[in-house]
């Protein structure tokens, strides 16, 4: 009777943590990037080192006026910095940060 209730319990765990572990995924993979906090040293600049160095950081010609280094920077140029994406991905995530 014992090993009856405690596999009747172990039974009963697992299809709640099957269950949970169900939703999670379905919320993962309807999220439309709403809510999605973007992060600008991880995601956002490396994309700008890629396309806007060497003139926009450490020693470059216009790194004094427009430090692309700093978030600030590409919230307050933000029509500039578009600009320059052709990427569709990419435009989209510079476009999400600065809207955040």
């Amino acid at each position: 009777m014992k090993l009856f209730i405690i596999l009747f319990c172990c039974g009963i765990c697992l299809i709640c943590c099957h269950n949970n572990a169900g939703h999670m995924a379905m919320v993962k993979n309807t999220d439309t990037g709403k809510g999605t906090t973007i992060n600008f040293k991880a995601q956002v600049q490396p994309l700008l080192q890629k396309h806007c160095a060497p003139c926009h950081f450490p020693g470059g010609k216009l790194y004094e006026k427009l430090p692309f280094d700093k978030g600030e920077t590409i919230i307050a140029h933000k029509e500039g910095v578009v600009k320059r994406f052709k990427d569709p991905g990419e435009l989209n995530l510079i476009k999400q940060f600065t809207a955040q």
